[in-house]
């Protein structure tokens, strides 16, 4: 198999991969094989960075709207009534 058919293989199994599926495990060249295990590494590690984005954007929204409170309390006392909740 020349250089153009293995790069051909490997991103096929990587598309197939990105789209949910388990690409062919009949791969039979060793080079393809680790460099598709790197793949599934990184496409796991980037899935549970962009979950844990999305529940520190919560934390941060809910920090800053705390603090925005805050102030605003510390600016009008009587305004504690009138606070979102």
């Amino acid at each position: 198999m020349n250089e153009e058919e293995r790069a051909k293989r490997l991103s096929d199994a990587i598309d197939v991969m990105l789209q949910g599926g388990q690409p062919e495990q009949d791969l039979d060249d060793d080079d393809l094989i680790e460099l598709l295990r790197i793949a599934r590494l990184r496409h796991k590690a980037s899935r549970k960075r962009a979950a844990n984005a999305v529940a520190s954007r919560e934390l941060v929204w809910r920090v800053l709207k705390a603090r925005m409170a805050a102030r605003q309390m510390k600016q009008d006392p009587e305004a504690e009534d009138d606070l979102p909740l």
